[in-house]
């Protein structure tokens, strides 16, 4: 069994960001601890990475869910653009989802002693991003619901993108509404849940939510069903990203229905393919490689060592509304 950076510090009794900063030579540790955590490596026989220290190949880490579709990865791609012009490399790690992975990850970022780590999480991790700055290691979240932890954040307002889209349609007529969302766990779905509904209400609309997954496949099943159900009892459809809004237009075009002419359909995120569906998606443009850009500007930052206390910074990046054929003017 390969012996692990938590199997040494739970020998030593003491915690992972102690046996790190033994091994990294960072921050201080008195004499005692340091011999306890070093008899327990070679008791244990556990072994550091074979890989140049980070001190001479300054890399950064960083932490995704996954790469499935666009989302992750073009942010990933404007971080590491903006990384590689300013001397630094990457090493990526992804977790599925399963916060076991994650623990994983976040240990491999330590025992490869990366610079610092850029985070595309969603879940509450909190405490396991804090023992990287228990080691000096700077943190900064992308895409993650903002916390109390003194982590430099970069981010987009999903409430505000959910009322935005909610004007949008009422705007062009629309009083009756189906909001699909995706897993609802997440806080950015569940912002813009919150925000949509809130403008829609408050303008005097009615809105129905059917709660859906990024699970290929969970939409068109629960559209159709609901469809089978209720009926056609809405005139715009607004999703919680474009993967979702494409399996829709497959339901309305498998049951006949029209978009835009019986039905307007709204999507968030203006991926790739949103301007390839058919008919070509309404949606909100998410900067994705922008944030990316930002986080990296923003750690990079963070490693001057002027700066490295300086004040939290929580970046906002400004969506759009942009327009294909998906939405209709009912209006006229």
């Amino acid at each position: 069994m390969k012996i692990t950076i938590k199997d040494v510090a739970r020998e030593a009794n003491v915690s992972i960001a102690t046996v790190s900063r033994v091994l990294n030579g960072t921050g201080k540790v008195n004499k005692k601890t340091k011999e306890q955590v070093l008899k327990a490596v070679k008791k244990l026989g556990y072994k550091t990475s074979t890989i140049p220290l980070a001190q001479d190949l300054k890399i950064i880490g960083i932490l995704v869910p996954d790469l499935f579709a666009y989302h992750y990865s073009e942010i990933i791609e404007g971080a590491t653009e903006t990384l590689r012009k300013n001397g630094y490399g990457s090493i990526i790690a992804t977790f599925n989802g399963r916060i076991l992975e994650e623990e994983v990850a976040i240990e491999y970022f330590f025992t490869r002693r990366v610079y610092g780590v850029i985070v595309c999480t969603s879940e509450e991790d909190d405490e396991k991003l804090r023992r990287l700055l228990d080691i000096a290691i700077p943190v900064v979240t992308v895409d993650r619901e903002n916390t109390d932890f003194r982590f430099d954040s970069v981010n987009i307002d999903n409430y505000l993108g959910g009322k935005m889209v909610a004007k949008y349609l009422l705007s062009k007529g629309h009083k009756k509404f189906l909001h699909i969302t995706g897993d609802i766990d997440l806080y950015s779905i569940r912002y813009r849940r919150d925000g949509f509904k809130y403008q829609i209400e408050k303008s005097g609309g009615r809105v129905n939510v059917l709660e859906s997954s990024f699970t290929t496949g969970t939409t068109y099943k629960k559209l159709k069903e609901y469809i089978r159900k209720n009926g056609v009892d809405f005139t715009a459809i607004f999703t919680s990203d474009d993967l979702i809004a494409l399996e829709t237009l497959k339901v309305l075009y498998d049951e006949g229905i029209k978009v835009p002419d019986d039905v307007s359909v709204m999507g968030f995120d203006d991926g790739y393919m949103a301007q390839f569906s058919i008919p070509p998606l309404t949606t909100v443009k998410q900067p994705r490689k922008e944030m990316g850009k930002m986080a990296a500007r923003l750690l990079i930052d963070r490693l001057n060592p002027e700066k490295r206390n300086s004040v939290v910074r929580k970046m906002m990046m400004s969506l759009e509304i942009v327009e294909r054929e998906s939405v209709k003017n009912i209006e006229r």
